[in-house]
């Protein structure tokens, strides 16, 4: 009986210990990404796009990866990947041509173990109707490049059927 005793009294210090070593473990800060683009972009020039990674208030000085992907929202859902460099201060910087549209920049960086992906959307010049129209079209329909060949699929957020048909709705329930 005392054995027994011992035993019980054995597990339930072991499980209490292991309980106030899990709980000291703490989650480190989300990496955060602000993406800066002109409000001034002139069409036929070079305009700088800066992606400024910060954890917990922190500059962030040595990302793995600041990937620009840029949608020209009025032309379709393809897009256009260019990697950024790191200049200072936590700010990954790259150099782009944008054409008079409207776009989508979305900021694949990882860093610190997390990946993050915001995105922004902006003009440059003056968009016509049919410009911004298809803007508005195309825009619900991109899906982000940068992770292709990665993963087994399963988490993607339109599945098809076996004929390849969507599954999923879209907005007006067909």
């Amino acid at each position: 009986m005392k054995k027994w005793l011992f035993g019980l009294m054995a597990v339930v210090l072991l499980a209490a210990c292991s309980q106030e070593e899990e709980t000291a473990i703490e989650m480190p800060e989300m990496v955060e990404v602000e993406i800066s683009v002109p409000d001034d972009a002139v069409p036929g020039e070079e305009t700088v796009l800066q992606a400024e990674v910060t954890q917990g208030g922190e500059v962030v000085e040595d990302a793995n990866e600041v990937l620009f992907e840029i949608w020209n929202d009025a032309e379709g859902t393809e897009s256009e990947r260019v990697e950024a460099s790191h200049t200072e201060n936590g700010v990954y910087e790259v150099a782009y041509t944008f054409e008079e549209s409207i776009y989508t920049v979305q900021a694949h960086t990882t860093a610190r173990d997390m990946h993050v992906m915001p995105k922004t959307q902006f003009h440059v010049g003056e968009p016509t109707d049919e410009q911004i129209a298809a803007a508005e079209e195309n825009a619900e329909n991109q899906e982000s490049s940068h992770m292709d060949g990665h993963g087994d699929g399963s988490d993607d957020e339109h599945a098809e059927d076996e004929a390849g048909h969507d599954e999923e709705e879209d907005h007006d329930g067909h």
